[in-house]
């Protein structure tokens, strides 16, 4: 009985050790994630902000929005229906290895089912920063930047 409590109480003392030793890795190297992303610019959006702008606009809108984010000359699109994602990201991919650079960024916003009206169209410089998802010294290096779309303001803002 009395063994079994002294190998508990050893084992329990030894775990914070080999705990950290598991982490470092075996040899003391920097341990990793394996994480992985792209490097590229996102815009995140509400499309219940661009509701009320949608609704009533024509028997045949069903209510969806497109949206087309375009940085240099890479343009992606999405469609939502103003109810299915309550804030998606339109994103786009660039080249790995671009570097902290300032691109030109364009996002829209239309209606699905004429094109035609247009509820949000911005253009602005952002510049992007290195981004390291698994820590410092730890590849992959990404070059990222983040937006957001505010309606109320009419601009592309940071985040």
């Amino acid at each position: 009985m009395k063994r079994n409590a002294k190998r508990q109480r050893l084992l329990l003392l030894a775990l914070p050790g080999l705990l950290a030793i598991g982490c470092a890795g075996i040899g003391g190297g920097q341990a990793c994630t394996e994480i992985s992303g792209e490097s590229g610019v996102a815009v995140g959006w509400e499309p219940a902000d661009f509701a009320d702008s949608v609704t009533g606009g024509s028997d045949t809108d069903s209510g969806s929005l497109v949206a087309r984010l375009c940085v240099q000359e890479v343009c992606e699109s999405r469609t939502v229906a103003n109810s299915d994602d309550p804030a998606p990201l339109t994103d786009v991919v660039l080249d790995e290895d671009i570097g902290e650079v300032t691109v030109p960024v364009r996002f829209t916003v239309t209606s699905r089912d004429d094109g035609k009206r247009v509820l949000f169209d911005e253009r602005t410089d952002v510049e992007l920063r290195r981004f390291q998802p698994n820590g410092e010294g730890c590849t992959p290096t990404l070059f990222r930047a983040t937006l957001t779309a505010d309606l109320e303001r009419g601009q592309l803002r940071p985040g």
